[in-house]
């Protein structure tokens, strides 16, 4: 074990060592039980159709193959969201639960093996997590996305296979400032009457594990914003009536000091977002909606133009989701899903003025999810999208000049409509 590790853990061993003296007066000298290993799985395996309505941006000055954007059809086999979970689980006699987990990515393209790694305690005042692993932002909202089928649609991941995405547009129910599995500390509430609340802290966004830190630009590629000291905030009610229904309400947050991909890069805004979604279900029905508003999240701090200053936007998106189960092995849902941020085109040649446009995506989905035994189910979805921005050629003209590289940004395809019908199966154990 590494010293380090002692030093990050001061806090969760002060509660530790509270646990104890609370308990010291009317408990034995604890002796610790050897901790359980639970270990649990899944895979998926998809067959993909798909049909994007345009080959390849029109052909123009600029029109190299760093800044093609290629769109197709056809057909493809993927093996999605496979993973391996192994959790170690121990209870000291005074009642304070203690443990480790890793999710081991089964992904054979990924050049990590390790997917999650964190520790975590807990006892009648809460539950800390540390590691890499989701924050609240994303492990306590409600939306839409809780009653789609199929591989998820645009929440599950299987689509960016396939589907070209609109230079500009949104296509994620995660807000702006996600910190995904970044490394975090995590803070959960007991449930009282219902209602719980959450935090995370984030220091370095696109951090994980032990990897070298930077500083002074983003270490993704294509480089992208980054963001240190990450706060997310989270509360969430869930209450089950005598007479079936059930309600879960939640408001989510991320705020953050935002950075650009690197020092002499455009300075852009800090990340702040939010979302307020809702899910209930009645005797075999389920519907789920949110809305999120990314604010001006990590865009350019001002633009100028010929009326002054003008800004752009990180967006804002709607979902819904509506299911039925006829049976307990068999399920039908749909969703819907619509996201717009403010966009700028130009500056024209005329008059060095920019144009305020609307960046959009809409999308609708369908699915049937059968059971045919305990743990192992297949599906079939329908996911139809339909993205459009007027101002994505500029967009990715000023994207492009800031990164300074060929092939660090594909893009400037101003629309695109696409199809995906997915046959899947899915074995959870």
């Amino acid at each position: 074990m590494n010293r380090a590790f002692f030093g990050s853990s001061l806090l969760v061993s002060a509660l530790a060592l509270s646990s104890y003296s609370i308990a010291a007066t009317t408990t034995p000298t604890p002796m610790l039980a050897t901790p359980r290993l639970e270990i649990s799985g899944r895979i998926s395996g998809n067959s993909l159709f798909f049909k994007n309505n345009r080959k390849i941006k029109p052909t123009s000055d600029k029109d190299t193959p760093c800044n093609r954007q290629k769109f197709g059809r056809g057909q493809l086999f993927t093996v999605d969201n496979s993973n391996l979970r192994f959790v170690v689980e121990g209870k000291t006699d005074p009642g304070m639960e203690y443990g480790l987990v890793f999710v081991i990515d089964g992904n054979t393209d990924a050049s990590k093996s390790m997917r999650e790694a964190y520790l975590f305690f807990g006892g009648t005042w809460g539950k800390i997590y540390f590691g890499d692993t989701y924050g609240v932002e994303h492990t306590m909202s409600f939306g839409g996305s809780d009653q789609w089928g199929g591989t998820g649609f645009v929440d599950g991941g299987v689509l960016d296979r396939v589907v070209n995405y609109t230079t500009g547009t949104l296509h994620s129910v995660d807000l702006v400032g996600d910190t995904s599995r970044d490394t975090k500390i995590v803070y959960l509430s007991p449930r009282f009457y219902g209602v719980q609340i959450g935090a995370s802290y984030t220091p370095r966004g696109e951090h994980r594990g032990h990897m070298e830190i930077e500083s002074r630009k983003s270490t993704k590629t294509p480089k992208v914003p980054w963001d240190s000291d990450s706060v997310a905030t989270g509360i969430n009610f869930i209450h089950k009536f005598q007479s079936g229904f059930e309600m879960g309400l939640s408001a989510t947050s991320v705020f953050a000091q935002t950075h650009s991909e690197f020092r002499t890069a455009p300075a852009v805004k800090n990340t702040a977002s939010f979302a307020f979604g809702g899910t209930f279900g009645y005797k075999g029905w389920g519907f789920s909606a949110e809305y999120a508003n990314n604010t001006r999240s990590r865009q350019p701090q001002e633009i100028t133009g010929r009326t002054g200053s003008i800004h752009t936007n990180a967006g804002e998106f709607i979902d819904f989701g509506l299911s039925y189960k006829w049976s307990p092995s068999t399920k039908f849902s749909t969703g819907y899903y619509y996201a717009w941020r403010n966009t700028l085109k130009g500056p024209s040649a005329q008059n060095n003025s920019f144009v305020k446009t609307k960046a959009k995506t809409r999308g609708v989905t369908a699915a049937i999810d059968q059971k045919l035994a305990p743990g192992l189910g297949v599906y079939f979805e329908y996911a139809y999208l339909q993205m459009k921005n007027p101002a994505a050629r500029s967009e990715a003209d000023r994207r492009n000049a800031t990164l300074q590289k060929c092939g660090e940004f594909d893009g400037g395809v101003p629309n695109n409509t696409a199809n995906v019908f997915t046959i899947g199966s899915r074995l959870v154990f």
